[in-house]
């Protein structure tokens, strides 16, 4: 299809055109194509009406696109509309070109609406006992998800997770904002604590022991598989059933994967980190940057780790691992 019957077609059965954010992103978007012909894909990035700025195909997220993966020598700036080569590389595209395309469905996060009246605090034990986290939201789509998530309710201001740490506004889950949506003239300084407008989506800073309803998150991104296999054969069936064994960036990662498997029994568990050709990467072949070693391994970077797999214990530590050893394990979902 052209890249407008691509979008319509994705608007109407899926969510949108794919937006990519990260490498992570585009190697899932990558892989989600690798067992088709031998074609590049129409993806949403697209500089039609943006007065010669990338922006990606969803209409709520009107800010200019941050992650690229260009091909050498792109764009040129004789097209509009941009291609995922067969590397997983971009190259700009005259837009009526007919091309496959990748649709992306809702995001990594099910919100849900708590329509419970609660201080911030309390909100957040709340979530926490029964669901993920107070909700983080990461850019326009989140917040459109979290906000349809509590428009049928009651109208009432609404707790997220966004809060004033230590001068700083962090997510509840200790992570760093990168996006925000305040109205006008806010944040004001009123409080640290956010509530998302009910009338807007917008959101404002007010004290943190107001009452008012939540909404939480449950990230989907992980799944626990309850079959002991060997590292290679856990990397096997992720590839076949979802994207690939876990890749764990950063220790929000660490701690979502870690809770995909509390509910099991008390098994350690694979984790994509294996060794390869002397350095740590992941299943996916991308460079570990983030590690979270068992206090009892020697070296905080594993570089005097004798075996070649990683295992996630019961404490969400990591531990290498003989890979021929049989344990359950955590695959990536894809998009």
């Amino acid at each position: 299809m052209t890249w407008q019957d691509a979008q319509s077609y994705c608007r109407e059965r899926h969510s949108d055109l794919a937006t990519i954010s990260n490498s992570r992103d585009n190697n899932i978007a990558l892989k989600s194509k690798t067992n088709s012909a031998e074609n590049n894909v129409w993806i949403g990035l697209n500089n039609n009406n943006t007065q010669g700025a990338w922006r990606w195909s969803e209409p709520e997220d009107s800010s200019n696109a941050s992650f690229y993966n260009w091909n050498k020598d792109e764009p040129n700036g004789n097209s509009d509309c941009v291609e995922m080569r067969e590397d997983g590389r971009w190259n700009d595209k005259k837009c009526t070109t007919k091309l496959p395309f990748i649709c992306h469905g809702m995001g990594y996060r099910n919100y849900h609406y708590i329509d419970k009246k609660m201080t911030w605090q309390d909100a957040q034990s709340y979530c926490r006992e029964r669901h993920y986290d107070l909700a983080t939201i990461s850019n326009m789509r989140d917040n459109n998800i979290a906000f349809k998530s509590q428009t049928n309710s009651a109208e009432n201001d609404v707790w997220i997770g966004l809060n004033k740490n230590q001068g700083a506004w962090r997510w509840s889950d200790s992570s760093n904002a990168s996006f925000y949506n305040w109205k006008e003239r806010e944040p004001s300084g009123d409080g640290n604590c956010v509530q998302m407008k009910w009338e807007d989506g917008r959101w404002n800073d007010v004290y943190c022991h107001y009452k008012q309803p939540f909404i939480c998150h449950e990230p989907t991104i992980y799944h626990y598989i309850d079959d002991k296999v060997t590292w290679q054969d856990a990397q096997s069936y992720c590839r076949k059933h979802h994207y690939d064994l876990a890749t764990i960036s950063n220790m929000r990662d660490n701690n979502i994967a870690f809770k995909s498997q509390t509910n099991s029994a008390e098994n350690d568990v694979w984790i994509g980190l294996n060794k390869n050709q002397g350095a740590w990467r992941w299943s996916d072949s991308s460079i570990a940057s983030f590690y979270n070693w068992n206090k009892d391994e020697l070296n905080g970077d594993g570089k005097s780790l004798h075996n070649d797999c990683v295992e996630m214990t019961k404490d969400g530590s990591w531990n290498s691992m003989n890979c021929n050893y049989e344990q359950p394990f955590v695959c990536l979902r894809s998009l």
